[in-house]
């Protein structure tokens, strides 16, 4: 299975000067689509050939332009023998149509959606009648968050809508944040997103330290909850990703290290507070 990963953001967020950076120490051939690779700018140095529709780089990436049939540009990736893919969503795009790619194409698993948000221009984004909702629903669709040009009042803003975001500066490697520390928690089936007009979500974020087993009673017992995704962080340290349906529900030991933020999707009000007896 090929890893994908979404990255997102509004027009002028930083977008293709993450996937410059990506592309620049990339350890492994990857592969690119985006709207239009001219406004790359990749280094000369790293380009091997290019065509109108594929540019080809000595490190073995290849960026191609997005096609409008997306199926066939990811068909197309599976034949450049790349060991994962990244899609650019265009500025105006919501990432999680583009990510239901990921959960259903034949060869490709979906690694997450990263949104780049520049804080700079965060709150008049947010306040424009005719953009607004568009950028609110990039953040909220999103796995992670990359925060670029931002001051302390951009990150309340994004901890009040249960972002969970990094900064630029505290990005080790661009390689791992895409591949490797995303998980994608806000992703759901087609059948499930059609549901979401009749269902409602909530999110849970929290620093407070999470008890495994009071926490499967309690999914176990309120019959409202339909999904249930995320990550809990438990008394000895430890993170888990909790993955939950009507049918089971599994816990697997993760690597990434973050707080508790899960998401439900339920038939009816879920009341936070309900969920204290699952704190230890």
């Amino acid at each position: 299975m090929i890893p994908l990963t979404i990255i997102s953001g509004y027009l002028g967020s930083g977008k293709t000067t993450l996937i410059n950076q990506l592309l620049r120490e990339a350890k492994n051939p990857i592969g690119v689509l985006v709207n239009d690779f001219g406004d790359l700018q990749v280094d000369a140095k790293l380009i091997e050939n290019k065509d109108s529709l594929t540019l080809s780089l000595t490190n073995g990436c290849v960026c191609c332009n997005l096609n409008e049939d997306l199926g066939s540009s990811l068909e197309q990736m599976k034949e450049k023998d790349v060991e994962a893919v990244v899609i650019e969503a265009s500025g105006v795009a919501l990432p999680i149509k583009l990510a239901n790619y990921g959960l259903t194409w034949p060869g490709y698993s979906l690694s997450g959606i990263l949104s780049v948000v520049q804080g700079e221009s965060l709150i008049n984004l947010l306040s424009d009648k005719f953009v607004s909702k568009t950028v609110r629903a990039q953040i909220e669709q999103a796995d992670q968050i990359l925060l670029n040009r931002f001051q302390d009042k951009d990150k309340e803003i994004l901890s009040r809508l249960n972002a969970d975001y990094i900064t630029e500066k505290e990005v080790k490697s661009y390689w791992d944040l895409i591949f490797e520390e995303i998980t994608p928690v806000n992703c759901f089936t087609e059948q499930e997103l059609d549901q979401h007009s009749t269902f409602q979500s909530s999110v849970l974020s929290t620093d407070k330290v999470i008890n495994r087993n009071r926490l499967e009673r309690y999914l176990i017992k309120n019959s409202s909850i339909e999904r249930a995704k995320g990550w809990i962080r438990d008394e000895g340290g430890k993170t888990w990703l909790l993955q939950m349906n009507k049918s089971e529900c599994n816990f697997s030991i993760s690597s990434y290290e973050t707080n508790t933020r899960l998401v439900f999707i339920h038939t009816q009000d879920l009341d936070l507070n309900s969920l204290d007896p699952i704190y230890s």
